[in-house]
């Protein structure tokens, strides 16, 4: 990671727990330590009060996601060649098809209260490893980079609006009059985010890649 992109995470990490804490003296101080508390979410019962404890969490944890998300994409770049990429068998994108163990949550949390096969809409990501096999030695050139970083761009530009959406709309209050509903629902968003997110950079980067190689001819 280069110096200025570990200012940025650092400076990112030292306002999300900023945040974290500001929120947490207001918790103490002007709202009677809701949330910080241990708290019974059969009783819980949402006030506006409690928006800074909620968003401050939320967004400690997409930071969390964002910055292990983008160490291993850069773990990644760094086990290839230094001019080609990686070699990858395409069929290890059949691994995406984990993903939807996810739908299991829908039978598994009415049955046991069991909220962990939510958690599997992540390996719908793994579908990226089908182009990225498809690319496997690809000569880096500079087209190649820029295509590859304008494919990262943009799929952080989608997945960090989508989180910022559902943040916008999630901590209004309690969804289908549940707050564990809600909860189940940002733990679905992120899941869903992540995936596009480890996704959409090798199939866009294809796309580009295919499609100028497609115009030359």
């Amino acid at each position: 990671m280069k110096k200025n992109e570990k200012l940025f995470w650092t400076g990112c990490g030292i306002f999300c727990v900023a945040a974290l804490l500001a929120s947490i003296c207001y918790a103490v101080v002007c709202n009677d330590s809701r949330l910080v508390a241990p708290v019974d979410l059969g009783g819980y019962t949402f006030i506006p009060q409690d928006l800074p404890m909620i968003l401050s969490v939320l967004l400690l944890c997409g930071y969390v996601f964002a910055l292990v998300f983008t160490l291993c994409v850069q773990k990644k770049r760094a086990g290839a060649e230094p001019d080609r990429t990686r070699r990858l068998n395409p069929k290890l994108g059949l691994l995406g098809l984990l993903g939807f163990l996810g739908f299991l949550g829908f039978w598994s949390y009415p049955a046991r209260g069991d909220v962990t096969p939510f958690v599997f809409f992540l390996f719908f990501g793994f579908f990226g490893f089908f182009y990225e096999g498809k690319m496997s030695g690809t000569f880096m050139d500079e087209r190649f980079r820029e295509n590859a970083a304008r494919a990262q761009l943009i799929s952080y530009k989608i997945c960090f609006s989508i989180m910022f959406i559902a943040l916008l709309v999630l901590s209004q209050g309690r969804l289908f009059g549940s707050l564990e509903y809600t909860l189940i629902a940002v733990m679905i968003v992120l899941s869903i985010a992540l995936a596009l997110g480890i996704f959409l950079p090798e199939y866009l980067l294809y796309r580009y890649d295919h499609d100028e190689t497609l115009d030359e001819d």
